[in-house]
């Protein structure tokens, strides 16, 4: 009478000894076989799929109705599979209608003769690094002495080699000689593979725009290198931040981890470009409410360029201090003669452009809060020669301010040199034409000033000239005076 128990479970031990031996010869002469039934053999490389874990056990779908299990304890404790997850495994071995897989074969696994299988077969082995030696490392796999030269270690040339010994890590055989007393072992042969299985993977997430999460492997001058899970991203110092950045340390170190934004990836040449300030706010959007022609605001020079100095206003917003708005007036070769890198300045805006990303600054203000009151037209001052130009002469007055004599104002013969006449430093009586733009603009004439002596000279004269009966000669010079006067 059948009550539902298999009677397998209640068989006596011999009995279920016989039943073992009995299915393990059945299945070496290849009865049982079922169609569908995938045929494997030791060695061989499977692509399973997890249907369900156990504390103990793996269980992978290998195809039809057949299974297989992997030890849980090869995996980390936070890198257990999930049921429906797909691996790669290896055929440990088949016997008793099993198929037992591994991820790599462990040292209480291995013997000599599964070490050279494992040669044969390329089925990982656990290997212990016992020591740095000369060309690479000593590693002890299934008591036998093995050979990782430094470069087959890691997939990066590895700084200190110390960082390896004592660990133990999953090798590939690679050379198998005289009996076990030649071997030779690489980590770097599995990590590639991996490496390339996560790349395949990462193909459909990498791609313009998608956001990602990964940690930095190491920083640079040009930039910092970001590990995404098997592939390499480089972020450039330019894509750290809106902000400019001196050093890439300020923003990342080895060990963050970052969220970032691909922006281009090109895999023919491995290259996976990616940025941290394309995931912040641009601070360009939102410029034009913030700075305004004619406001003054504080900032700080970031650096010195032969047409003028750029100054940061805020991370991300830098504007330009042209050179011709560094001297008020006065001619300046260079803004290092006025500012210098890194020096905080209050500036004032004189044009905002967020399309072309540029806002115009001037630090004449500063000079000019300094100068005294602006001159009046008309007034005769004297003052000293600036600069010499083609057009004319700059001329800087007791007050500071410095205006421009034209050559019409000169007083001089038409196409005279007036380089070879005067020099910065000399001195020059100049009157003041006119003033605009609240002393910037300053009209000056050297000529004005003779006219004026000679107006007054003539004025003089004739209020002090003796009457025309005194003499001929007299009478005759008033009148050149008079015509000299009408004309």
């Amino acid at each position: 009478m059948n009550d539902g128990k298999d009677p397998a479970a209640e068989a006596p031990p011999a009995e279920e000894a016989t039943r073992e031996e009995f299915a393990r010869l059945f299945e070496q002469e290849g009865g049982g076989q079922t169609e569908g039934v995938r045929r494997v053999k030791v060695g061989d490389k499977l692509r399973c799929r997890v249907v369900r874990v156990t504390d103990e056990w793996v269980f992978v779908d290998l195809g039809g109705k057949q299974e297989g299990s992997i030890r849980r304890e090869e995996f980390e404790a936070d890198a257990v599979p999930a049921e429906g997850q797909e691996l790669e495994a290896y055929v440990a071995s088949t016997g008793a209608g099993e198929v037992v897989l591994t991820t790599k074969l462990s040292t209480r696994d291995l013997s000599l003769g599964a070490l050279a299988d494992a040669h044969a077969s390329g089925v990982p082995v656990e290997g212990k690094v016992v020591k740095v030696v000369k060309g690479g490392y000593e590693v002890r796999v299934a008591g036998l002495r093995a050979f990782c030269p430094h470069s087959q270690i890691d997939l990066r040339w590895t700084k200190d080699p110390e960082v390896h010994v004592g660990q133990t890590y999953a090798f590939k055989v690679i050379e198998f000689k005289d009996r076990g007393r030649n071997v030779v072992v690489s980590r770097r042969a599995l990590l590639e593979e991996e490496r390339a299985q996560k790349r395949e993977a990462l193909r459909d997430v990498l791609r313009p725009g998608a956001v990602v999460t990964g940690r930095v492997r190491a920083v640079h001058p040009f930039g910092a290198f970001v590990d995404l899970d098997g592939v390499d991203g480089l972020i450039p110092v330019s894509e750290m931040s809106w902000g400019r950045v001196e050093t890439p340390t300020e923003v990342v170190r080895p060990g963050d981890e970052v969220t970032v934004q691909v922006i281009e990836v090109d895999w023919d040449r491995d290259r996976v470009t990616l940025s941290l300030k394309a995931l912040q706010e641009d601070p360009w959007k939102a410029v034009e409410v913030r700075y305004r022609p004619g406001q003054r605001v504080q900032g700080r020079v970031t650096r010195i360029a032969p047409f003028g100095a750029f100054v940061e206003l805020e991370p991300g917003v830098e504007g330009l201090v042209h050179v011709s708005a560094l001297g008020a007036g006065r001619r300046v070769k260079s803004a290092a003669e006025v500012v210098s890198p890194g020096e905080a300045v209050e500036v004032e805006v004189i044009s905002v452009d967020p399309e072309a990303r540029r806002i115009g600054l001037s630090l004449e203000h500063r000079l000019w809060e300094s100068l005294g009151p602006v001159p009046e037209p008309g007034e005769v001052l004297e003052g000293t020669v600036e600069r010499v130009a083609p057009f004319g002469v700059f001329v800087k007055l007791p007050s500071g301010h410095v205006g421009l004599v034209h050559n019409t104002e000169m007083g001089t013969p038409r196409g005279a040199d007036h380089a070879k006449s005067f020099r910065p430093g000399d001195p020059m009586q100049v009157a003041v034409l006119g003033v605009e733009e609240g002393g910037r603009k300053i009209r000056l004439s050297r000529q004005a000033v003779s006219e004026q002596a000679e107006r007054r000279a003539i004025r003089e004269f004739r209020e002090s000239a003796p009457a025309a009966s005194q003499g001929p000669v007299f009478g005759t010079l008033g009148d050149l005076l008079k015509d000299k006067l009408k004309k």
